[in-house]
Formats: C-alpha cells, structure tokens, sequence
C-alpha cells in the first residue's frame, strides 16, 4: 500500500478561498531522499518529484530531531493509514507534538553571487540546507584560481586551494564536500586573477 505525507502551513486556515502551491502538499512517501536537521530547530524533509528536488522544512522544539525523525520513519514503515498528517497546521494534527509549523519551498531555489576581484570575500549564503555548491569561471578567455576558506573570527582555513577552473568551466562540488558548521564558521572566497569573475551557485 502506498502511502502519502500531507503538510499544510496554516495558509488554508486564514484565507480557505485562496490556498496556494505554498500552504499545501501531499507527497508520496517513496519519494522521501532524506530527513536532515537544517538548524537547532528546524528539520529538512527532501522529496524528488518530476520537477526536481522539493523542500519541507519543519519548525521544531530545540533538539527534538531524532524524535520526530523515528515518529515519521514509524508512520511510514507501520503504521495503518494512507495519508500520514506529518505537519497538518491548518487541521491541527502533527505526527509528534514538538512540530509547530512548517514551511514548503517548492521547486529547485538557488542562491547565485558574483566574485568579481582578487580580495578575499564571504559567501552569504542564507539557506544552509544546500545539497551542492557550483563554481563557474565567467571569464571569457583565462582560467581562473579559486580558494574557498573557513573563518571561525580568528583563522582562516583552506578547503580549496588555488585550483584552476578554466574560462567557461564550472566546478560542482556536494555538500559533503563543502559542508561546515555554519553556527561556528564564515565561508569566503578568492580569486587568483584581479579580473576574474567566479559565479557561486549554492543549489536546493
């Protein structure tokens, strides 16, 4: 029997005459990737669907995260109904009560920013539940050296070091790659040629 994840934002409850692809969804539960804590409290439901790579974020009590990971995982291994309310908010039903609310980010988003110089530069990236990061040297004509580096607000430590994409190449690298302790460090970026231009695209 398949089963199904139902989330509601609480939208339909304010305005039932105007929901939208953002205050609703029902996924089918074969189509979970993953379950991955986004912050203290925040967790990240990945859904593939026919249009790409779709977000869930539950907003959690702080530290509850592997409860409500093993109260899903339950649900959907044993437990009798077709449709599971994981984060129901406008019905008031939740599948374990340190859920509060939830958030459905439709679609693939990416966050894109420009290096256009030498100095060293951070990379504000605001979502932190990235699944890959693309480098692409927009030059024209040269390669160009890219140095990524973490800064905890005293050291700077190179996860990449000066390594050549040549002109019209992009780098892509996964999370697993790139990933850092955002609470702790800060990334930044430099380019090895003055007039160099590095296009990041950190992709949800």
């Amino acid at each position: 029997m398949e089963k199904f994840l139902l989330f509601t934002t609480g939208g339909g409850s304010s305005d039932s005459l105007n929901w939208d692809s953002n205050e609703g969804a029902l996924y089918n539960a074969k189509n979970l990737e993953s379950i991955k804590p986004a912050s203290a409290r925040e967790l990240d439901l990945l859904f593939n669907t026919i249009s790409g790579t779709e977000i869930v974020t539950l907003k959690i009590k702080n530290g509850f995260h592997s409860r409500i990971i093993s109260s899903i995982a339950t649900a959907i291994g044993s437990g009798k109904n077709t449709v599971i309310a994981i984060a129901d908010v406008d019905g008031g039903r939740y599948i374990n009560n340190n859920i509060y609310g939830v958030t459905l980010n439709k679609g693939s988003y990416n966050y894109i920013q420009t290096l256009t110089d030498n100095n060293r530069t951070k990379i504000s990236v605001t979502k932190t539940n990235y699944t890959s990061c693309t480098i692409a040297n927009i030059d024209g004509t040269d390669a160009v050296a890219c140095t990524l580096e973490l800064y905890d607000g005293t050291t700077y430590t190179k996860i990449l070091d000066q390594v050549s994409i040549p002109a019209k190449v992009s780098l892509v690298l996964n999370r697993n790659e790139i990933a850092f302790n955002e609470s702790i460090y800060d990334l930044y970026a430099m380019s090895g040629d003055s007039g160099g231009q590095l296009t990041f695209t950190f992709n949800y």
